[in-house]
């Protein structure tokens, strides 16, 4: 399938919207994506959540002799792989590019930074060793993925366990978790690639969606542990451009920063994981795939909603109520200026009425409440008959009036250009 062509006015609004310091889904240039890090039930199972682009990630181990150069070192391999909903978005020559360029990216980040006690994975010298591999499915493309796929690996990595072996002679014994606790690995740092995307105005954003990548010139990725050790660093001229050389300096600071913040929060995750597992505690916190999953549909994974910037926000679900009588004044006076200033009496605003969901009321009146049944009266409700006790209302009553404009008067008349409409009947049809 061939990848859609990005429009001329896609682009430059894009463009026009970066030079006015304005990303599509509301972060500022500097801003990431929130990282969800799921574990599965397997020893070296994660599924990470970058915004919309999400991976799985999984790390097997198995006996083989060691390399020749190495014979008291194991062996680590990593393997990423496009799933189908991925290859859709691009044609088959450029899919074998890019998970090529990941793959290779992702090596020189974790493999060649040697972030990895590989000594450690020796069982016997020049005979034995462990293998790890690692393989990593993306399973959803919105741009970054090679980010995304650092942080899945590197979790994996973390959070496995190995067998424990014991050797008798020439004999390897490989003992189940049930007889002896499994091992974890051995990591001396935790390097994450950070990728930033430059524009051809000059100004350069961290963590791009699919479409800023397919707008940007030029595409820089940086290999970083929390150390502010930079393990690798690549550059993707997507045009002729020199604009990637001079953003070195300029991100190379918040790159380090941000990347022990990942740091930071992989090695939380996987130890509440760690402590949930040998603990048996339901509520440590631990993520598990299952809470990634809606409730109504299995099939589904939990996405986050669409960001959209908007003006006016209500954040609560109540109304704030005023603690004394000069609060309420000074809100009667607020709400007067506001009534008087606004031309239309009618404005959409948006509440948010739960989690991760929100409501647009057309009525600015409507607010009051904040939910519930319509209980609005008119003024001119008839009055209680003679002799009932009159209860009080909760509900206060407004005079809502609306005011119509004419933006011109248009005459109507024989002489105008207008095509007149005839009705056709099925007698007229025979």
């Amino acid at each position: 399938m061939k990848e859609i062509v990005l429009s001329h006015c896609e682009r430059n609004f894009i463009n026009k919207a970066i030079s006015h310091e304005t990303r599509l889904d509301g972060r500022n240039f500097l801003e990431s994506r929130p990282v969800k890090i799921y574990f599965g039930s397997n020893w070296g199972c994660c599924f990470v959540s970058l915004g919309r682009t999400k991976a799985l990630a999984q790390v097997s181990c198995e006996i083989q002799p060691p390399l020749g150069s190495r014979p008291n070192e194991g062996m680590l391999h990593i393997n990423i792989n496009l799933s189908p909903l991925v290859v859709l978005q691009s044609e088959s020559s450029k899919q074998s590019e890019t998970t090529a360029l990941i793959n290779r990216q992702i090596e020189k980040c974790i493999k060649d930074s040697k972030c990895i006690d590989l000594e450690s994975l020796c069982i016997v010298a020049d005979k034995k060793v462990w293998n790890l591999r690692v393989d990593v499915s993306i399973i959803n493309h919105d741009g970054n993925l090679t980010d995304c796929a650092s942080i899945a690996a590197i979790t994996a990595l973390s959070h496995f366990h190995r067998p424990d072996v014991t050797c008798d002679g020439e004999e390897v014994t490989v003992h189940s978790f049930s007889e002896r606790d499994p091992l974890p690995l051995t990591l001396y740092h935790y390097p994450v690639c950070v990728s930033f995307i430059i524009f051809e105005n000059g100004h350069t954003v961290i963590d791009p969606t699919y479409l800023e990548e397919r707008v940007g010139v030029a595409q820089l990725t940086m290999g970083i542990n929390s150390y502010r050790e930079v393990c690798s660093l690549h550059f993707d001229y997507l045009t002729e451009t020199t604009l990637a050389i001079d953003a070195i300096p300029a991100v190379s600071n918040y790159a380090a920063y941000y990347a022990g913040q990942l740091t930071t929060m992989i090695k939380e995750t996987v130890q509440r994981d760690v402590e949930a597992r040998y603990t048996k505690l339901k509520n440590s916190g631990a993520l598990r795939f299952k809470d990634c999953i809606t409730d109504d549909k299995m099939t589904t994974l939990m996405d986050e909603k669409i960001c959209i910037k908007l003006s006016d926000w209500h954040a609560g679900l109540k109304p704030e109520i005023p603690d004394s009588d000069e609060d309420i004044e000074q809100n009667k006076e607020k709400e007067e200026m506001e009534m008087e200033s606004d031309e239309i009496e009618y404005n959409s605003v948006v509440v948010k009425t739960g989690e991760g969901s929100a409501d647009l009321f057309e009525d600015k009146t409507k607010l009051i409440g904040m939910g519930g049944h319509n209980t609005w009266q008119n003024s001119d409700s008839s009055e209680e008959e003679d002799g009932e006790e009159e209860h009080t209302k909760d509900v206060e009553v407004l005079e809502v009036t609306t005011t119509r404009k004419v933006l011109a008067d248009i005459e109507l008349s024989g002489d105008s250009e207008e095509e007149t409409t005839d009705t056709v009947s099925t007698k007229d049809l025979i």
